[in-house]
């Protein structure tokens, strides 16, 4: 009787330590970053397309900092000497969230951004063409034309042109971005091994039952 008591107070005990570990593993963490898989995903001042400044370049990612509906808060770029993040808000279904993100998160991409003026009347003297490098952070399309926002000189704008011709981002296949098999394995084990103690502490409970039965109402003769 002592020792049935013994073996399940073991197998409960490991069967406590064991499921916890299960369950943690197979918990996803919430992904923190979610890639542009369209060319026309905008990054916007409010939850509003009318408030849309330019799309996420193809391929590159934003970071996920709360969903609000449909809506991802987000932030896009990193403060460096060219750049400076920026936090807003882009619609959610054509961005694909990720537990790794790409080598390159943000498309770093300075643009070289001409100033010439205009001729005056006369023959007054005018500078020649100057030339400045702006950070480029994505295009605006307005019907048919398209502009680039940038940032320069602490401010940003929009000058004329599209940028697109940029390296993309390699999208893995459906295969290698699934978990690896590593971590599944590990994941399967831990849970034929919780369920193989769910069986042992059952079995040892019935056990434990019947042998209770039998010591009440077995009465050996003096």
């Amino acid at each position: 009787m002592k020792a049935v008591k013994f073996l399940t107070c073991c197998i409960l005990a490991a069967f406590i330590i064991f499921m916890p570990a299960g369950t943690r593993t197979a918990r996803a963490a919430a992904p923190r970053y979610a890639r542009a898989d369209a060319r026309d995903v905008y990054f916007c001042e409010r939850k509003d397309l009318n408030y849309a400044l330019f799309t996420i370049p193809y391929t590159y990612c934003v970071e996920i900092l709360s969903t609000e509906g449909e809506w991802y808060y987000v932030k896009y770029a990193e403060d460096n000497d060219k750049y400076r993040a920026l936090y807003g808000y882009c619609l959610s279904e054509k961005l694909t969230p990720l537990e790794t993100p790409p080598e390159n998160i943000y498309l770093n991409r300075p643009v070289t951004v001409t100033f010439k003026a205009d001729p005056p009347v006369g023959s007054l003297p005018v500078l020649d063409a100057l030339n400045v490098t702006a950070a480029f952070y994505g295009t605006y399309y307005s019907g048919a034309t398209a502009y680039s926002y940038v940032y320069y000189n602490g401010a940003f704008g929009y000058v004329y042109g599209a940028n697109d011709d940029y390296p993309l981002n390699e999208i893995p296949t459906d295969e290698t971005e699934q978990p690896p098999a590593e971590n599944k394995g590990k994941t399967n084990t831990t849970v034929i091994i919780a369920l193989a103690l769910s069986a042992l502490a059952a079995a040892a409970l019935f056990i434990l039952y019947l042998t209770g039965r039998k010591s009440k109402y077995f009465r050996p003769d003096k």
